[in-house]
């Protein structure tokens, strides 16, 4: 699975077609019921979220755009924490952008190899190689079948499906990407998380939970097995409960999660053993760096000081903010800076990473309470019932052991 902060499904609908601008209607009642949110999109539409999420979020967006990359940040970190709600995204390059119409192209050629949204994180990561030769080499970075893409791409395969996203941004009045519609109320222009969260929390707020999705926070399924020989970890060897996060220092739910497991720590001093696992997300351009930078200090014994330091200041996560906390913390900064410049710690990182992918991790921060999924932060109260549990299981489980 790729190495992106939210849930991805994507798909593909011949039937049943449904117009954006019906949608788009909704917005003129403030009173928005789930059921008014159609279930299908058009063909060639891509979404992410809950088939069942009771709040959808459309936007018009363009890969050339800097304001749209931003605001796709900010809409995979709140679909990464907010299980009713779901991602429509609509093709909307600006004729001022020279290769955005073929960046949209390259994605939905993508797409049609059911890897659409691994192209859109490509593209909007690297905004200033939008060239046919870099949507090739996206393109073989993703393993996509090269002639098939290359096809598309030189016969403008899927330009009708782009043209007809630009015709109902046009229909609804969309002159500025990005654009929103949320359950059919419109917001113009970037959208930080406080913005699009309060609007999402109001519409939120008149749905039933009866019509929301469940809380399904534990996953179903055995218990995986992770790697933990040369992850850092807190608490005794031999705990009952062990919890390992998949995080991500740049990513501000992360930095959300850290002190809560802190409190959970402490509540359970001798029951609960916890292991760090390295995800750096690829929107996050720091987040890489300051993940080796983590290990650099941890090679002198200070790995949770600059854990700490990192969450605490994640607007200053250059190489020379980096060493500054290094010098903040007392490290050895020459061989700090050493370790940072020769990446000797990339290699334990990009480990990290790749098991998280192979273990189904899809955003940040990823939980395991004894090998089981959660996917999300949760607050203290929710972690404690789950760590109850597992104390009952292992309890549970060791009694014939015990008996013998």
């Amino acid at each position: 699975m790729p190495i992106f902060c939210r849930r991805r499904r994507t798909a593909w609908f011949g039937a049943g077609l449904f117009s954006v601008f019906a949608f788009a209607a909704l917005a003129q009642s403030d009173s928005v019921t789930p059921a008014a949110v159609p279930s299908v999109s058009p063909l060639g539409t891509h979404y992410r979220g809950s088939d069942r999420a009771p709040i959808t979020i459309l936007v018009f967006s363009d890969f050339e755009s800097f304001p749209c990359a931003r605001s796709a940040d900010v809409l995979a970190g709140l679909l990464a924490q907010i299980k009713d709600v779901r991602l429509i995204f609509k093709h909307a390059p600006a004729a001022t952008n020279p290769n955005s119409m073929l960046a949209h192209e390259a994605a939905l050629a993508a797409g049609a190899q059911s890897k659409f949204w691994e192209m859109h994180d490509l593209l909007f990561a690297n905004q200033t190689t939008l060239s046919r030769a870099d949507f090739v080499a996206y393109a073989k970075l993703l393993g996509l079948n090269m002639p098939a893409f290359e096809q598309a791409l030189d016969n403008h395969t899927y330009r009708p499906i782009v043209e007809r996203d630009l015709a109902e941004a046009k229909g609804l009045g969309v002159t500025t990407t990005p654009t929103f519609f949320v359950n059919g109320r419109r917001l113009v222009g970037p959208q930080g998380y406080a913005s699009l969260g309060a609007v999402i929390a109001t519409v939120l707020a008149g749905i039933p939970k009866s019509l929301r999705v469940p809380d399904e926070i534990v996953a179903l399924g055995p218990a995986q097995a992770i790697d933990l020989e040369h992850s850092p970890t807190k608490g005794s060897a031999t705990a009952p409960v062990s919890l390992v996060e998949f995080s991500d220092f740049e990513c501000p739910f992360c930095a959300q999660a850290a002190p809560v497991v802190h409190q959970l720590l402490a509540a359970y001093p001798t029951q609960v053993r916890f292991a760090f696992k390295h995800y750096p997300l690829p929107m996050h351009k720091e987040s890489p760096l300051a993940h080796e930078a983590a290990l650099a200090a941890g090679a002198q014994d200070k790995f949770w000081e600059m854990h700490d330091a990192l969450f605490a200041g994640q607007d200053k996560l250059t190489r020379d903010d980096l060493i500054a906390k290094a010098k903040q913390l007392s490290l050895d900064v020459p061989r700090f800076t050493k370790d940072l410049d020769s990446h000797r710690f990339k290699s334990q990182v990009d480990a990290d990473r790749q098991e998280g992918n192979r273990l189904g991790v899809d955003g940040t921060p990823f939980f395991f309470i004894n090998g089981h999924a959660i996917s999300g932060a949760l607050d203290l109260p929710e972690f404690k019932k789950l760590i109850d549990a597992a104390l009952k299981e292992s309890a549970a489980a060791a009694k014939p052991t015990a008996a013998k």
